[in-house]
């Protein structure tokens, strides 16, 4: 009876649980955590436990994303685990009384949340065993997203649907192959041709009556297929969006598998999610076009200018989230990304001292824009407000104390006045990071922790390598005067420098030289960390982004052969260098050049 009820009051509550969970998502993004209010639909309508759980997985997940805590992502990855679990026990029961859109629509919620599941397992479970079994949660959720976006398309072709609606949801490129569709004539009155076609794309005969009910008021609806159709799209979308962003270390181990990711399709389907659809994922459609713009684009670009087109994007797509979101953290937050991106950097640091305003009630995304505002005044070299922020988040944050105390030490060492405390902050680092955990930014923290605790002109090294954090995070953006001023520091530099230290030497004067534009001399700063010998395998980053920089310099005053040479070189003469996957970009998109 209860199944009954249900199914008769099937499309009303559709409606008002869509806009129940957006006003949600809503309240996220305003400045509340929405645990309570989700929690509340999730005790209340049982039906849609499985809704409400998918959405708990997203909000949890971006938390994670928000503050990266090696706890958080354990927590939503076994949150995720239980959510695939419920739901591939109500497949089970679904299979004798649910309805072939319920059917579709339990299969799509499972490969979200196996494709979440795989993210979280990747970045807290770093092992082979684990990167092969994600690879496989992977390889299953793109085989259920393309299934059904198939057998969708199928059935709008076999109902004779020509809503624009609903075609302008699914992409030819999505359709690789064909579903057999039967032929099937109901001699049953009370709906029309269209569903009666849209019935006989299913096979089955328990399915064509499940569907029909006892007087065809059960019938899908064309915004019923639409959302259907929505949820598998974005899953779909999302799926190539996170897989052509995985490191090439990680990358190998799910190309053993036969798939792999397409970026252009994965925007393409997001694009049309945040289009078309009115539930919550449009939101977060929006949400994952306007950050891959915003924070994942600039990382894959070699040239300044080259940001202007996903800025203006982003600004186009915030825009059309509309009033409601206008003052949220999240929009707030985006739009101080934005003068960041443009080198407006006072703008920047008043609108991420908004978002930490406004996100009291929500760490995570607190301490995301706490971490930005120390960058902003890392940037304008304000050492002493850098330093109280990195060394407040050391405390405050779980995730990569270790990190977060390498910019406190450098920017204390920077200041030059406390040589001692910033000397004992550089032999504790080492010890907050977790030894088993073999990640790429620990490593490269712990290994230059242990040289500067004991190297002497600390000031000049912590100044050094502190520029050395802002180039490699692309957040470099020297004024004149300061590109002076390293020219000055360098030219004055201490005498006996390690090879590292030189080598970075040279690349920071190479920079400021092009800031000046003084291109010559640059080009001679950039060759000379190229002859730097008995330089460590680990420092040769250094040289990497050097040659990355000569190949752009020479790009940019049309010496096509030297950039074509100097590219090469930069791809093939080095590897396992520290900091791989964060510049893997950087000298991949150096085949533009070759």
């Amino acid at each position: 009876l209860q199944h009954y009820f249900i199914q008769s009051n099937l499309r009303y509550m559709e409606e008002w649980f869509g806009v129940h969970l957006k006003d949600t998502f809503h309240a996220f993004f305003k400045d509340s955590d929405p645990a309570d209010h989700i929690q509340s639909l999730y005790a209340n309508y049982g039906p849609y436990k499985p809704h409400t759980s998918v959405a708990c997985c997203y909000i949890k997940c971006i938390k994670v994303i928000s503050c990266w805590d090696e706890d958080a992502i354990l927590d939503a990855y076994n949150y995720v685990k239980k959510t695939y679990k419920m739901i591939v026990k109500l497949q089970a029961s679904y299979q004798i009384y649910g309805t072939p859109l319920e059917k579709l629509s339990l299969k799509v919620l499972g490969a979200e949340t196996l494709l979440l599941a795989a993210v979280m397992k990747m970045s807290v479970k770093r092992s082979l065993k684990h990167y092969f079994k994600a690879g496989l949660n992977l390889r299953t959720s793109w085989q259920i997203f393309n299934s059904v976006q198939m057998k969708i398309s199928e059935i709008s072709k076999a109902c004779g649907i020509n809503n624009p609606a609903i075609d302008d949801l699914i992409s030819e490129e999505l359709i690789n192959d064909k579903c057999r569709v039967e032929k099937f004539s109901p001699q049953t009155e009370g709906y029309d041709e269209n569903e009666a076609k849209f019935i006989a794309s299913f096979d089955m005969v328990e399915d064509i009556q499940s569907f029909m009910g006892s007087n065809g008021n059960c019938l899908p609806s064309v915004s019923q297929l639409k959302k259907l159709k929505s949820m598998s799209l974005f899953g779909y979308g999302l799926f190539h969006l996170i897989l052509s962003l995985i490191p090439p270390s990680v990358l190998k181990f799910v190309n053993m598998l036969g798939f792999q990711g397409n970026r252009s399709l994965g925007l393409s389907s997001l694009r049309t999610v945040s289009k078309h659809t009115e539930d919550y994922r449009s939101i977060l459609a929006s949400i994952s076009l306007i950050w891959y713009n915003l924070a994942l684009r600039p990382t894959f670009l070699t040239e300044p200018h080259q940001i202007t087109p996903g800025v203006e994007q982003a600004e186009h797509m915030m825009e059309c989230m509309g009033e409601k979101y206008r003052d949220t953290w999240l929009t707030v937050y985006f739009t101080a990304t934005i003068f960041k991106l443009q080198k407006q950097n006072d703008r920047a640091l008043e609108s991420f001292k908004v978002v930490a305003d406004k996100c009291e009630h929500l760490k995570e995304c607190k301490l995301m824009a706490v971490y930005e505002i120390g960058w902003c005044h890392m940037i304008d070299w304000n050492w002493c407000e850098s330093y109280q922020v990195f060394s407040k988040l050391m405390t405050d944050a779980r995730w990569s104390k270790g990190f977060y105390g390498y910019l406190a030490a450098l920017t204390l060492g920077s200041e030059g006045k406390s040589e001692v405390e910033c000397r004992e902050l550089f032999k504790c680092l080492p010890g907050k990071i977790k030894k088993a955990v073999n990640i790429e930014l620990d490593c490269y923290v712990s290994r230059k922790s242990e040289i500067l605790s004991t190297v002497e002109d600390l000031r000049y090294h912590c100044f050094l390598y502190t520029l050395e954090m802002l180039y490699v995070w692309k957040c470099l953006n020297l004024t004149e005067d300061q590109a002076r001023a390293v020219v000055d520091a360098v030219t004055d530099r201490p005498r006996d420098l390690s090879p590292g230290a030189l080598a970075t030497s040279h690349l920071i004067l190479g920079l400021a030289w092009s800031r000046l534009a003084e291109f010559q001399r640059a080009i001679q700063a950039y060759k000379v960390v190229d002859t730097i010998s008995m330089l460590p395998t680990k420092d040769t980053y250094v040289t990497v982004c050097a040659l990355t920089e000569l190949a752009q310099l020479y790009h940019s005053l049309n010496q096509k052969a030297e950039c074509r040479e100097t590219a090469r070189k930069a791809q093939e003469n080095f590897k396992n260098y520290d900091l791989q996957n964060r510049l893997y970009y950087r000298v991949k998109n150096l085949s533009n050049y070759t």
